[in-house]
């Protein structure tokens, strides 16, 4: 008896773990949030740039490098980022080492580009050029900043959607037959 039990944990514990229903609701939170602010990018600088108000664009990008309470905010938001790629990370080594459904998989594998992806973006080429527009107004560079604000937000869009897909996967998966069988 006591070998069965520990068979079905030990399979148990080859499954990656589902998603839960809070993993779900702050990962939907975050997203939203995330989301809101590139969309407020996305709008700011696509009125700048068909408007011609480079200056306009100019102005809140200083005001946001500048402004103490949007900066920490900033800062403290930014501490999501190493639990975001610690636990994206993980899942990608777990493809490796953990069972899972080919959908529970790709999705991983989605959420790594999604995020990888983001981090980029906003890295190496968002913050790039938002420098040079504080230096200098240009039509060029606020038409390279939008057009590289649309594929932040798309990247937005996807990171938002990934969780549900995770928990709608979950909610199938084998690691729930498992669980009942060990109940019983």
């Amino acid at each position: 008896m006591s070998s069965t039990k520990r068979e079905n944990q030990s399979d148990i514990e080859s499954y990656k773990t589902p998603f839960s229903v809070s993993q779900l609701i702050i990962s939907l939170l975050l997203g939203t949030y995330f989301l809101t602010v590139e969309i407020i990018e996305l709008s700011l600088s696509t009125y700048a740039w068909k408007q011609n108000k480079l200056e306009v664009y100019q102005q809140y990008l200083i005001f946001k490098s500048e402004a103490p309470i949007w900066k920490y905010w900033q800062l403290f938001t930014t501490l999501i980022v190493p639990l975001t790629i610690f636990a994206t990370t993980k899942d990608l080594f777990q493809i490796l080492t953990k069972k899972a459904t080919t959908q529970r998989h790709l999705l991983d594998i989605i959420a790594a580009f999604q995020l990888y992806g983001i981090l980029y973006t906003i890295i190496a080429r968002i913050m790039p050029l938002e420098s040079r527009l504080i230096e200098e107004t240009s039509k060029d560079i606020a038409h390279d900043l939008n057009m590289i604000h649309w594929v932040a937000f798309m990247l937005n869009i996807l990171g938002w959607c990934i969780p549900i897909f995770r928990y709608r996967e979950s909610k199938y998966a084998k690691y729930f037959h498992l669980e009942k069988k060990k109940e019983e």
